[in-house]
């Protein structure tokens, strides 16, 4: 019995995104996507703060590499708003300009 195993798993291209990218992001249970800005970046998981429309006050949602990997999240990003970037599983993940 090994203490160490090999495996193979999904992890974000912390090169194509950064801090300050705008992203905008819908999840398959929500009726509406929520465009914001991202805030942290890890190879699981990217924080995304965004204006949810009361006030003066921020809020923040996840998307975690597995969720994002299995479809359950349309993600579009950009760094300066003149290319686009999407992801999408269908064609086997990547991002299209």
């Amino acid at each position: 019995m090994s203490l160490v195993i090999d495996t193979v798993s999904k992890i974000f291209d912390i090169t194509l995104i950064k801090k300050g990218c705008l992203m905008y992001a819908k999840h398959r249970t929500w009726a509406e996507g929520k465009g914001g800005f991202v805030t942290a970046v890890k190879d699981t998981e990217i924080t995304i703060q965004y204006h949810p429309g009361i006030g003066n006050v921020t809020n923040h949602f996840f998307l975690p590499v597995s969720e994002v990997t299995a479809g359950e999240w349309e993600v579009r990003w950009s760094e300066d708003l003149t290319t686009v970037s999407e992801f999408i599983v269908e064609s086997g993940g990547g991002d299209e300009s």
